[in-house]
């Protein structure tokens, strides 16, 4: 397939619906219609198409403006935008050659769209990011943990490492009791203590968005630990038809208890195990407390990959920022 077989453009007005089909098959609850209306005008869909016209695929970006200046970058909690494309050969060049093609026509448009820093992490499962490093582009792999859910209950316990088995064995002993949570209220509360207690700033407005989107019920909810009814700390997940996210986690240190945690994300996994779900997959860290938190879990350690790029002076004061060395 050659590179021009593809091509990516802002998605057609009505290819709203095929976008959607496409993203439910092929893609994941990030890139489907209920879950990028969140995020307004300011999120555009691209849609990736055969020459003649058909839609293959496609990737999102979210737009900020920067000091006046264009930047595109994932869009609140949402930690994948794609590409999502549509397989047509299982023969292993054949589609080494397709996801090419796929990369290769969202490299053209993000290289060639004048954006002045563009950050984007992309799906789980494209590996091939050698059209985005032949233009020049950084490319950073992330990981993240992913449990499958076939397993028995007993044999997941048993990957755990000891330390959160025992966490969760002493939480129960204890009287932590989990609760799935009706509404969000309790949730946000322990959110908003865990960042005040990290001295973190964050939007209100997007978590709030987040929560009053996917309210617990349909593809989302949540698990709290509670001791006396009073809330500890808190899991919230979205899911779609195959896999659940850890989107969101608090804490409530007024209350401390080492296994509060690791009980509710227990029976966060759980509920997805319940629902019939594939996979449970913790949106990884690199940040090593919490990688190292997540790791015990037992999961197996998956690759993602993020590509990065910026008008040079840009790039230079970026380099500068720990926040954003490892990524220019």
């Amino acid at each position: 397939m050659s590179s021009k077989a593809l091509i990516a453009r802002l998605l057609n007005t009505g290819d709203r619906e095929a976008w959607d089909a496409l993203a439910f098959r092929h893609g994941c609850i990030f890139d489907s219609l209920r879950w990028t209306d969140l995020f307004g005008p300011s999120l555009s869909r691209m849609g990736i198409y055969e020459a003649g016209g058909k839609l293959r695929g496609g990737f999102c970006v979210w737009e900020q403006r920067r000091f006046g200046l264009r930047v595109l970058r994932n869009p609140p909690y949402t930690p994948q935008i794609g590409p999502f494309y549509e397989p047509k050969t299982t023969n292993p060049a054949a589609c080494t050659d397709e996801q090419r093609a796929v990369v290769e026509a969202m490299a053209e448009y993000l290289s060639s769209c004048g954006a002045a820093v563009v950050s984007l992490g992309l799906s789980l499962g494209i590996t091939d990011c050698l059209p985005f490093y032949w233009r020049g582009w950084k490319v950073v792999p992330h990981y993240t943990y992913r449990i499958d859910l076939a397993q028995d209950e007993d044999t997941l316990l048993g990957r755990m490492s000891v330390q959160q088995r025992n966490s969760i064995k002493k939480a129960k002993k204890d009287g932590i009791c989990i609760d799935e949570v009706p509404d969000t209220g309790d949730f946000r509360s322990l959110v908003l203590k865990t960042f005040a207690r990290q001295k973190k700033a964050f939007s209100h407005s997007d978590m709030d968005g987040i929560l009053a989107g996917y309210p617990p019920g349909k593809n989302s909810y949540g698990c709290i630990s509670r001791h006396q009814g009073a809330p500890i700390a808190g899991v919230y997940v979205v899911h779609d038809s195959r896999t659940a996210y850890n989107l969101m986690t608090g804490y409530d240190d007024a209350h401390a208890h080492n296994g509060a945690g690791p009980l509710a994300m227990w029976h966060a996994i759980l509920k997805a195990k319940e629902m019939g779900l594939e996979v449970f997959d913790f949106e990884g860290s690199v940040i090593p407390p919490i990688e190292r938190y997540f790791r015990g879990f037992g999961g197996q350690l998956t690759p993602l990959f993020s590509v990065h790029k910026a008008w040079l002076p840009i790039e230079m004061a970026l380099k500068v920022l720990p926040k954003y060395r490892g990524r220019f």
